[in-house]
């Protein structure tokens, strides 16, 4: 649940959304399976989805302040397969780039589970619930365990998440509204595992590192755009609206990594309104802007998934295959671009982090 009331664009209350905007915790399992043939997986997954809220409370009430939460999303595929037609908007498979050798891969996933606690063994028993009461219905083609790294920072030293929105601010970044109403509280979510060669980054000057995300490394301050070059992180990720605007998505990056294989990761998930913003966002950083212009941090890190989900409303959630809106649904409203037609935005003044730290969606509707 969110705190206070959440209202579409006209004022109007929406569907209650997932813990999308829930505060940002000590711990988190980020789980993305593949459901198998057959409809009695599809009613596996809806089954667990109907009873999933009571699943959280059962195991977070054995620590009342441990916050866990989970966020469950759907793929392209996974959708039309558990909730029928009628997909949201925005929703289509994850669209991959290349670009010399860059690449924003795409990976399978039908569903996503996004849990967070401030204890691991929260994390990591309710995952464990969720496996037990899925079975053979899914095959889990990725699993990672997220973890905070002393302030904030991620496995190549520099804080990650300094401009996330709180409060309603983060509430009008992530979640759906009167643009696509028959979806409104729901949100999208894109997550890519980034691996980092730490020892070839470390090598690097620390002004080197610098200038290539954007900020100081100790204080975590914005280089000025007299020094900042244009291929910075922070520099290629901030995207206006048509008004000129910034608008921002909400991220809840996490490190990750193994000492004994030597994988040092970022696990980027953003949530927001709309994909678009963010597609605009790794465009800009894996062919650049202008093209070419590269976001240099790419030199150091390798993507190694890619997924875009659509985040149903409560309510939805519960109900997925009884109540799914009708096919129609996934019109856009009048004036507004069709799904995978949305005007790319345009890089603007700088603010964010490195990887992971994509801020920006398209203007609020």
């Amino acid at each position: 649940m969110q705190d206070g009331p959440v209202t579409t664009d006209s004022g109007s209350a929406a569907p209650e959304p997932q813990a999308v905007i829930a505060p940002l915790t000590g711990a988190a399992i980020f789980l993305v399976v593949v459901v198998t043939p057959g409809e009695d997986s599809a009613d596996a997954v809806r089954s667990l989805c109907a009873d999933l809220s009571a699943l959280v409370r059962a195991v977070g009430f054995r620590d009342l302040d441990g916050h866990l939460s989970c966020v469950t999303g759907f793929g392209a595929a996974g959708w039309d397969r558990i909730a029928g037609p009628g997909r949201p908007a925005g929703l289509h498979p994850f669209r991959e780039i290349k670009a010399g050798p860059r690449h924003a891969v795409a990976t399978a996933g039908d569903v996503l589970f996004h849990i967070r606690a401030t204890r691991m063994d929260l994390c990591f028993e309710l995952a464990s619930q969720i496996m037990s009461r899925l079975g053979r219905a899914v095959t889990v083609v990725s699993e990672v365990h997220g973890f905070r790294y002393f302030d904030d920072r991620d496995l190549i030293g520099f804080v990650d998440g300094t401009e996330n929105p709180t409060g309603a601010a983060a509430a009008r970044a992530a979640l759906i509204g009167d643009e696509d109403p028959r979806f409104a509280g729901g949100s999208y979510v894109i997550v890519q595992e980034y691996l980092h060669d730490v020892a070839a980054w470390n090598a690097l000057p620390v002004e080197e590192q610098e200038k290539i995300i954007g900020r100081t490394k100790l204080s975590d301050i914005e280089l000025s755009d007299d020094v900042k070059p244009s291929y910075a992180h922070n520099a290629l990720n901030v995207i206006t609206g048509p008004d000129g605007e910034e608008v921002q998505i909400v991220r809840d990056n996490m490190p990750y990594g193994s000492v004994g294989d030597g994988r040092y990761g970022t696990y980027f998930i953003g949530y927001a309104r709309s994909p678009a913003t963010i597609e605009q966002m790794l465009v800009n950083m894996f062919v650049g802007s202008p093209e070419g212009n590269y976001d240099r941090l790419l030199d150091f890190s390798t993507a190694v998934t890619g997924n875009l989900f659509f985040v149903p409303a409560v309510p939805l959630l519960e109900n997925l295959g009884a109540g799914a809106p009708p096919a129609e649904a996934a019109a856009p409203v009048a004036g507004a671009p069709a799904p995978g037609d949305e005007a790319p935005a345009r890089p603007g003044s700088p603010g964010s982090l490195n990887i992971g730290s994509l801020k920006g969606a398209p203007a609020n509707g």
